[in-house]
């Protein structure tokens, strides 16, 4: 009886395929990098031109820095995605794509499909986890 040998890397077909999905996916986070990019300056501009208003009420100020914070902070999530993706790119060039960086072993392709940038298998990632709580 034949055993089914164990697959230990992507074929150059699934790298091609996920490389597509990384870049389409760099570009749209470029994309709404530039959003949010525009609605802080935007909140920027608006909160300068208030400052001369009369009319302004704290809470008002407060939901205006309040959005504000919060493009920031959606600006640094999808910078980490960014990098994270710029990372799997150079392991692709590489030809480290698609193996965990920790086990050695293949990182399946259903999690590649979620997360185009996964650096560990599911059992690993599980366990950074863990020790991160």
């Amino acid at each position: 009886m034949a055993t089914k040998k164990k697959k230990t890397k992507l074929t150059k077909r699934e790298v091609e395929h996920f490389k597509k999905k990384i870049l389409a996916e760099r570009e749209r986070i470029l994309k709404q990098l530039g959003r949010i990019e525009e609605s802080i300056n935007e909140a920027s501009n608006d909160s300068e031109g208030s400052k001369h208003s009369y009319s302004n009420h704290l809470a008002d100020l407060g939901t205006d820095y309040m959005e504000k914070e919060k493009n920031f902070y959606y600006a640094s999530q999808e910078g980490h995605y960014l990098r994270s993706l710029d990372e799997a790119l150079e392991r692709i060039e590489r030809g480290e794509y698609g193996k965990c960086m920790e086990c050695g072993c293949l990182i399946s392709l259903k999690r590649l499909e979620v997360v185009p940038g996964a650096k560990f298998c599911i059992a690993c990632k599980s366990k950074h986890e863990k020790q991160r709580r």
